[in-house]
């Protein structure tokens, strides 16, 4: 615990620094940040509340101009450089809950039937709690250099990269992967900033300003060598707000976990190594914005498929030991006695998956003055070869009676896949509401297309979800300001028509008792408008996250 308390000192001494000097600077130096707690309670019914968060979180923020007109440290002379900017963003978090352990049981998914509950705050083991209790990380480490005789920046380090132009729902904006033991399922509670995972990164961008009609034109493009990473997943009962379930690959009947092939770990690592040469993600962009006033970016990516853009693709691959046919595997009987050889082992025959995808995508949005008054965004990609569970490479194993049996493990299919969205925001009066301010309206329609046939291809969710050529989903979000800029409501409404209208309603309310002081309450339901079954819909809406309905305290003071 040694560590911690060092930390936890160093923090402690910027927030006695800032606190008692508010906006500290001192020439270059610049520090800033907040101290924050929030308060989840879970209510899946109106009488039942029981609380499943804690989060105590100190973000301290430092900027240093270490070159200001090419003088690095007021000392030395750089004059191909004009400016270079130090930020770095440390986060601290204790959670309370793994010390008072409150609640019941969690409830897992699916809920078909009877309401299915595995799994505590008290069942974890002493270790486990300690590691989960607290977290401390510089989240973001990085140089901003901008050159004194070309156009040309670049930004050096632990960075997000944010493309693209839609909101909450990625595709363009799939550079960092997200954070699922931060926060998993639904919008409204926790900002993308703390969900993306930071990378080492080289960044770089060169602005070309006109060319012919076109202005602001510029290429930007990155380099994450090596220390990327997929969408980390969280599981029952050490987080209940991530994923809904337990991890699928613990508690063997031997009392063991079972492991995947290659060392591999679902959400954490596949098969390579974490290095520039085998693990390395690039993207290129190009925009403008033409004489009409339209900005575009076209955009490609080379990088490995982080599972986390709503397509229900896999990132589990299935793998028999030896090939039907081989010299010792002759009969489907051998190939599934080398398998459940290796289960007994405490091993499965299947790896974390996470392959390399091309991607090319299209951004672009439009200010309308003269027709609707509003801002029109749109945003498409089309990705080659995402991976899918294929229900005709089963693999097998043998079953009681020694004979060849699927194993429910399944091998991967390819495919091609296309993702686009239009969205239009456009501030309105709404005077029976608020009659000194507007509100502004955002809306979003978003599509998924699969253009193999996908009969063959298995869902994530359960045995009975299939994968289809076709999912939709839409946004609806409205924000205003009372009180003389101190109530900021916000309201949403997100609902996929395909699979049963499964819907998330949520409203987020910032009060700013002082400018440096907002408190936020905010709730979250999840629902399937007349259906009570099971849903296996791919956004992670009223089936994945129906019964997980939420409130939010927050307290935030900033410095």
């Amino acid at each position: 615990m040694g560590k911690w308390k060092l930390w936890w000192a160093v923090v402690g001494l910027f927030l006695s620094i800032s606190i008692a000097a508010a906006d500290f600077t001192l020439g270059p130096l610049s520090l800033s940040g907040n101290v924050q707690t929030q308060q989840i309670l879970r209510h899946p019914e109106p009488d039942k509340w029981s609380i499943i968060q804690q989060r105590n979180v100190a973000r301290v923020r430092l900027e240093y101009d270490w070159i200001s007109e090419g003088q690095a440290f007021g000392r030395l002379s750089l004059p191909w450089i004009r400016r270079a900017h130090l930020v770095t963003l440390y986060r601290g978090v204790y959670d309370s809950v793994y010390d008072f352990q409150p609640g019941p049981r969690h409830e897992v998914y699916p809920y078909r039937g009877a309401t299915r509950r595995d799994g505590k705050f008290s069942d974890l083991p002493r270790g486990t709690a300690d590691a989960l209790r607290f977290e401390s990380v510089f989240r973001e480490a990085y140089s901003d250099i901008e050159f004194a005789d070309i156009p040309l920046s670049l930004r050096l380090g632990r960075q997000m990269i944010v493309w693209g132009e839609s909101d909450n729902l990625r595709m363009l904006d799939r550079t960092n992967a997200l954070d699922g033991t931060w926060h998993a399922g639904g919008l409204g509670v926790e900002t993308w900033d703390d969900l993306r995972i930071p990378y080492w990164t080289v960044k770089g961008l060169y602005s070309f300003g006109r060319i012919g009609p076109l202005i602001d034109t510029f290429l930007e493009t990155y380099w994450v060598p090596g220390h990327w990473t997929p969408t980390k997943i969280a599981f029952l009962p050490g987080r209940p707000w991530g994923f809904p379930g337990t991890n699928p690959f613990a508690g063997s009947p031997t009392g063991g976990n079972f492991k995947l092939l290659n060392d591999t770990v679902l959400g954490r690592v596949g098969d390579y190594s974490k290095s520039p040469g085998d693990n390395s993600q690039v993207g290129v962009r190009v925009g403008a914005t033409t004489p009409q006033g339209l900005t575009f970016t076209l955009n490609y990516l080379y990088q490995r498929i982080a599972q986390d853009d709503g397509m229900n693709t896999t990132s589990l691959r299935g793998r028999n030991q030896c090939r039907l046919g081989s010299p010792t595997c002759l009969t489907l009987t051998d190939v599934a006695s080398r398998n459940t050889q290796l289960i007994e082992r405490g091993i499965l025959p299947a790896e974390a998956y996470y392959p390399y995808v091309h991607t090319l995508g299209v951004s672009a949005s439009y200010a309308d003055s003269n027709y609707s008054q509003g801002v029109w965004r749109m945003e498409t990609i089309y990705e080659f070869g995402k991976p899918f569970a294929d229900k005709r490479n089963p693999i097998m194993v043998l079953d009681a009676d020694g004979k060849p049996t699927s194993s429910g493990l399944l091998g991967v299919k390819k495919s091609d896949a296309w993702q686009a969205f239009v969205g239009f925001d456009r501030p309105t009066w709404i005077r029976p509401l608020n009659r000194r301010t507007t509100f502004f309206l955002t809306s979003q329609l978003f599509w998924q297309y699969i253009p193999e046939g996908t009969s063959r291809f298995q869902g994530q969710i359960s045995p009975q979800d299939k994968v289809r050529n076709w999912e939709v989903v839409g946004t609806l979000a409205a924000s205003t300001v009372y009180l003389k800029g101190t109530l900021l409501p916000l309201a949403f409404l997100v609902i996929d028509p395909i699979n049963h209208y499964s819907a998330q309603f949520g409203w987020v309310a910032d009060y700013y008792v002082t400018p440096r002081l907002i408190v936020r309450l905010a709730q979250s339901y999840f629902f399937t408008p007349g259906f009570s079954g099971q849903v296996d819909e791919t956004w992670g809406l009223g089936g994945l996250y129906r019964r997980r309905d939420e409130t939010v305290v927050r307290v935030t003071y900033q410095f």
